[in-house]
């Protein structure tokens, strides 16, 4: 059985490109078909962060490619679910930005490993393919975008100038295949226009070019293994030559950049009407930092300033929970589960510690009568009609927003944490260190 189980995880791993490729595919066939109804809506979120994790996994072959790609996924997840559940123009700008960007960082890196592979095998056409797929679906949320910030930049000739329309007519234009049937009347939206035909011809001209004659392979065969040498174990010696980022600053350093960390996200998540604080992110990189002690002071500091500025004094109620998320954090991280590199793990963990503290968090505001936080009142309003009951309603939609906040949360402190170069690769081998 385990043998079994291995070597599914290495053909996983070996055709992961192809997999990638699949997923986009199969949204390209069926986006238009569900793009006006709820259920499509739902599916297609769910099917756009398939996408997102199955790219990371792409691109995880390094360390640090794999930590910047999950800083860009982020958002996009965040704004996924925001505009399904509270569906807005703001909402959709955010989404259509924060997946071009992701977009563009995962395109450049295939590309970059394409240029740098050795020999041309289905490999390399298979990230050929999954590169220009993306290129043009980029171009089609920047469309997207011009037309929602300067209505009438585009018109079609027959129907309704959707989102599938637009995606549509990037790949028509990336193609050069000029059909005709949507124009871009603005000058802007022309220019752009302009912009990907060159890419289009640029890329078939010279990428796929130098593909088929595998012009480039004896070139960069010795920079390439040099490069892939390194990331093929993980990256690790090269993090092993990293200093401790905070070694020489000590710890009030990291605990003031923790709670500025809290402070920044938390704004910036109200400002933007997000439905999570994200406000443990510094809670959990402090933690994994410093100890379990400079976290939990970092959340009791974080709230304390909250209570006594933005919050009622009340709410000083909520460090005990930065507290909790400190002690899960340390403890999941002893035990070697708070690493990049065990993305099911990390992500069970921020799961676990959501679970824990949501409950927390519903005792509390039942116990001292305390308002629900609004900008989750939509997700409440969905959770209720779905369990047709109001306090079921409360505790999921309390539990769900609690999970999706801390998973996060620790990701992106497991992130921060491997890019400053101060964590150890996995917990265990620290046990006997003084931190």
């Amino acid at each position: 059985m385990q043998g079994q189980v291995a070597r599914c995880r290495r053909a996983v791993r070996r055709y992961k490109d192809f997999i990638t490729l699949a997923l986009l595919v199969t949204f390209i066939l069926v986006f238009p078909l569900l793009e006006t109804s709820a259920a499509g809506d739902l599916f297609m979120v769910f099917l756009v962060n398939l996408f997102l994790l199955s790219a990371l996994y792409s691109v995880s072959d390094s360390p640090r490619e794999l930590a910047m790609g999950i800083l860009l996924a982020v958002p996009s997840l965040l704004t996924g679910w925001t505009w399904f559940f509270m569906p807005s123009d703001p909402a959709l700008i955010s989404l259509m930005v924060t997946l071009a960007l992701f977009f563009t960082y995962i395109l450049l890196v295939i590309l970059h490993r394409i240029l740098l592979a050795r020999v041309v095998t289905s490999i390399e056409i298979c990230r050929a393919v999954l590169v220009y797929i993306m290129i043009g679906l980029v171009f089609g949320m920047v469309y997207m975008l011009l037309e929602i910030l300067s209505g009438g930049s585009f018109i079609a000739g027959r129907g309704e100038l959707t989102l599938s329309a637009l995606f549509y007519f990037s790949f028509v234009s990336l193609s050069t295949a000029g059909f005709g049937d949507v124009f871009a009347v603005a000058p802007l939206a022309r220019s752009v226009v302009i912009i990907e035909m060159l890419v289009g011809v640029m890329y078939m001209a010279v990428l796929i070019g130098l593909l088929i004659n595998a012009h480039y392979s004896t070139r960069y065969s010795r920079q390439r293994d040099d490069t892939y040498q390194g990331r093929e174990t993980g990256g690790l010696a090269e993090e092993d030559r990293n200093h401790r980022f905070f070694s020489s600053s000590g710890p009030l350093v990291l605990l003031a950049v923790a709670v500025m960390l809290n402070l920044g996200i938390s704004v910036a998540m109200v400002s933007l009407g997000l439905p999570f604080f994200l406000d443990t992110v510094g809670t959990s990189l402090a933690v994994l930092l410093g100890g379990f002690y400079i976290g939990a002071l970092a959340g009791v500091l974080y709230n304390l300033i909250m209570a006594v500025s933005i919050w009622e004094p009340i709410t000083l109620v909520w460090a005990a929970s930065s507290v909790i998320v400190a002690g899960m954090t340390w403890m999941f991280w002893r035990e070697g589960w708070v690493d990049v590199r065990k993305p099911v793990r990390l992500v069970l963990a921020g799961i676990a510690t959501g679970v824990i503290n949501g409950l927390f968090v519903f005792g509390i505001i039942m116990l001292l009568h305390l308002e629900f936080y609004s900008g989750t009142a939509g997700i409440t309003i969905q959770m209720t009609g779905f369990f047709h009951n109001a306090q079921a309603g409360l505790i999921s939609a309390e539990l769900l927003v609690e999970i999706v906040d801390k998973t996060l949360a620790l990701v992106l402190a497991a992130v921060l944490a491997l890019l400053l170069g101060g964590l150890l690769p996995s917990g265990k081998p620290g046990r006997g260190k003084n931190r």
